[in-house]
């Protein structure tokens, strides 16, 4: 999904009209009439140096009892957030990346790793294009949507970003067919370090890496999107508070010196997943170019920014339609600044008819 003509929005969710107000608002906390502190203050004189001592006692615990109500608001207003985000109804729809040669591209991915294109949307007055594509509709499966940009051939990926997974029911076969049409193969099938799943990697026209994970059949092929992390405690936090994501899976690699981690809105073999990496002593990443962001679709973008914000979050995009379409979203970045759009969900079937 994109926002600029660098990158455009293209496959967005949609969300249920949302009511004005203030959202995850606190109890109304009613406040007993406080007596004029300047008032007392300019009676001084009536009561000498021992009043002037009781008006500033009075002022000091006025002032800590204020600050107490503030802070059980402020409790009371992240409560609320957590449990609406728990209970929102959130699926990982797409991600967004940007390639030099969108034809080329689309060949690699349908005859190669076998997707299927789903639509084109070419804007020339924009100069840009996209292309979805997948292993299913998009109203149930996770796609990619590709984005080119006219005469922009080269992009750099950068060293953030990591690769994308895809699930197979035989590695060393796909690989095959990759190679015999000329694909590039960067890891031979074989069993994943420290565990008995065989994999293999291969790289796309563009070098993105896409992992082949061998499973038996799976409702959600296009798996799993990697991306590192300098701190993993605090993106875990931020993705299970503020993205509504569950924990799936942690596994620690001292002998390589890495952390990785699964997140998401359903179990591996049948949901896509965030799988995000840690690599030892490492804080900082160039992300390049090249990808973009996540689209995850939610029932209320406003109130998502909100609990995004309240949880810490940066809100890039504050929510509402997009210009021309109507279709209504939000975007913010995690801590390490990754990009996240969050879409309406009944705005993104209106799209798709």
């Amino acid at each position: 999904m994109t926002m600029t003509s660098s990158l455009h929005l293209a496959s967005v969710a949609a969300v249920r009209s949302v009511s004005s107000g203030r959202l995850f608002s606190a109890p109304s906390l009613r406040r007993p009439p406080l007596i004029s502190l300047r008032t007392i203050s300019q009676q001084e004189g009536f009561f000498g140096p021992k009043g002037s001592r009781f008006v500033r006692n009075f002022s000091s615990v006025e002032a800590g009892a204020a600050g107490n109500m503030a802070q059980a608001s402020i409790a009371l207003k992240q409560d609320e957030a957590l449990e609406w985000v728990k209970k929102d109804n959130r699926r990982m729809l797409h991600v967004v990346y940007r390639v030099g040669d969108l034809d080329k591209t689309i060949k690699f991915y349908t005859e190669c790793l076998g997707m299927k294109l789903l639509r084109k949307r070419d804007i020339p007055e924009e100069r840009y294009t996209n292309a979805f594509l997948g292993y299913g509709p998009e109203d149930s499966h996770f796609v990619v949507e590709l984005t080119y940009n006219y005469g922009v051939h080269q992009y750099d990926i950068g060293t953030g970003f990591g690769h994308f997974g895809i699930a197979v029911e035989d590695v060393a076969k796909t690989v095959d067919l990759i190679k015999a049409k000329g694909g590039k193969v960067t890891r031979e099938p074989g069993p994943v370090k420290g565990g008995e799943t065989v994999i293999a990697f291969v790289e796309d026209p563009d070098g993105y890496k896409f992992e082949l994970l061998e499973r038996g059949p799976t409702p959600e092929p296009l798996c799993q999107v990697m991306l590192r992390v300098g701190d993993l405690d605090r993106s875990i936090t931020f993705y299970e508070k503020a993205f509504g994501m569950e924990l799936l899976r942690k596994k620690d690699n001292p002998e390589n010196k890495y952390t990785v981690v699964m997140m998401g809105y359903g179990p591996e073999d049948k949901s896509t997943v965030l799988e995000l990496t840690y690599n030892y002593g490492v804080k900082e990443y160039n992300k390049g170019n090249g990808y973009a962001q996540i689209a995850i679709g939610t029932d209320d973008v406003y109130k998502t920014a909100e609990a995004i914000k309240i949880c810490g979050g940066q809100v890039t995009r504050e929510p509402g339609p997009l210009p021309g379409i109507n279709t209504k979203i939000t975007a913010c970045v995690d801590p390490d600044g990754w990009k996240t759009v969050f879409v309406d969900n009944i705005d993104f079937v209106k799209e798709l008819e």
